[in-house]
């Protein structure tokens, strides 16, 4: 009678290796797409959050019948803004209690400074501040243009007659070229 014996049941040092470089290199390819794909997620985040609040300003002001401003606050030179709603013409985002609108502080990140940033040159309103009149038509008119670590800029446009997102550079992202 013949016994079967088998020999090496596991694996060499050389397929263990080649395993273990084709997961590494699956991980980058993967981990590089990842992050192109948060940058994009976070742009389109923080867009959308900026036109909202835009938005939600002039239905205040004429809620309120007053005149409410949006401002952009820089934080300490960096590439990280708030935004703040308020009915006073000036405010400081990360002070409390600068910036109040009916007695509650209304203030949004704009920015994080790092997946998404913006310079100060990017945002176009006069003296970094959008105000809404509850008059029809009147706004302070003005741009905000943000970019994501990947380069990709998105902005969001104020004119007298509406609202609007657009890509500055060229169709992306489900927008069409400013």
């Amino acid at each position: 009678m013949k016994i079967n014996r088998r020999k090496n049941i596991g694996f060499t040092l050389i397929e263990l290796l080649i395993s273990v470089f084709i997961v590494a290199i699956l991980v980058v390819i993967t981990s590089s797409s990842y992050s192109g794909i948060i940058a994009r997620q976070a742009l389109l985040d923080y867009t959308d959050r900026l036109y909202g609040f835009l938005s939600l300003a002039k239905i205040q002001s004429v809620k309120q019948n007053e005149k409410v401003y949006v401002h952009f606050c820089q934080f300490e030179n960096s590439t990280k803004w708030d935004m703040a709603m308020t009915t006073l013409p000036a405010c400081d985002c990360f002070t409390a209690d600068s910036c109040l609108l009916n007695g509650a502080e209304k203030i949004q990140e704009l920015t994080d400074g790092k997946v998404v940033s913006a310079s100060a040159s990017d945002i176009t309103f006069n003296g970094k501040q959008a105000s809404y009149s509850p008059m029809r038509f009147s706004v302070n008119a003005g741009s905000v243009t943000l970019t994501n670590s990947s380069g990709q800029k998105l902005k969001v446009i104020q004119s007298t007659m509406r609202l609007r997102i657009c890509a500055p550079d060229k169709a992306q992202l489900g927008y069409k070229k400013c």
